[in-house]
């Protein structure tokens, strides 16, 4: 057996990977990762309800949030609204 990972057909197909986050004092769970290195974070879709048609999951381009204490606050206010 050796340590090296044979490449298979799913290597060749793979865009990304995405893994799942909790928001801290709650139990909302989204995914954050990188989609064909672009940086992705997707959240389940709270009017799915109202239209049967309308997709379970949204998919956003993720910001960089920048080492100021009031951009990261608009960030998460941002989060909070979707």
């Amino acid at each position: 057996m050796t340590d090296t990972k044979e490449k298979n057909e799913w290597d060749d197909r793979e865009m990304g990977a995405l893994w799942l986050n909790v928001k801290q004092g709650t139990s909302e769970k989204y995914l954050t990762g990188h989609i064909n290195n672009e940086k992705v974070i997707v959240f389940k879709n709270k009017f799915k309800e109202e239209n049967p048609k309308a997709p379970d999951y949204r998919v956003y381009k993720q910001k960089e949030l920048d080492s100021a204490p009031a951009a990261k606050e608009s960030t998460e206010e941002e989060v909070d609204l979707i």
